[in-house]
């Protein structure tokens, strides 16, 4: 992810709040990416833009980019593991994920404390049940009868503000702003 700074007379952006593994844990998801890639067909996700949305906000001002990261210095939420070892598909939005079969009650209370503090500031966003996947797969043609041979251990210890964008090279992730977990 870059760090672009935010133009207050720019177009709405579109961001999302995020989890990003580290390198170790980003490698390894790649890795079955490459994988799941020839058996399931589409397109893997990049590398670098492998992660676990908390909550997508979708387009913004800049205005309320700067509110969004004042909001965020005050949120306090504890650190946990993530055990990803389960690969599914969903036929109906074609995409391929690794997710964890047990999920931690401090990813949960993290979420909450995000989607309280931004309803209280009056921010709008999708509000249906959270359900906790990182796509590996997007545009998957059939489904992956795989069984992962070790599970991928992901210590989370931050989370990201991120600006999603479309360039000349197709679409790109910036960081508005990052928070650690206690």
């Amino acid at each position: 992810m870059i760090k672009e700074p935010v133009d207050a007379h720019a177009k709405p952006l579109r961001v999302f709040l995020a989890l990003f593994p580290n390198k170790s844990v980003q490698t390894q998801l790649s890795d079955q990416a490459d994988l799941l890639e020839s058996i399931c067909g589409g397109r893997k996700v990049k590398m670098q833009h492998i992660h676990l949305t908390l909550l997508f906000l979708g387009n913004i001002t800049a205005h309320q980019v700067e509110v969004l990261q004042q909001a965020m210095n005050n949120i306090s939420a504890k650190k946990f593991e993530l055990n990803l070892e389960e690969i599914c598909y969903w036929k109906q939005n074609q995409i391929v994920y690794i997710q964890a079969k047990k999920l931690p009650i401090e990813l949960f209370c993290l979420v909450d404390a995000l989607k309280n503090t931004l309803l209280e500031m009056g921010f709008l966003f999708d509000e249906r049940a959270y359900k906790p996947h990182i796509t590996l797969i997007r545009k998957a043609i059939r489904p992956a009868r795989i069984k992962l041979n070790n599970s991928i251990r992901w210590q989370v210890n931050e989370w990201s503000l991120i600006q999603s964008k479309q360039t000349d090279n197709g679409v790109n992730y910036f960081s508005l702003g990052r928070w650690c977990l206690s």
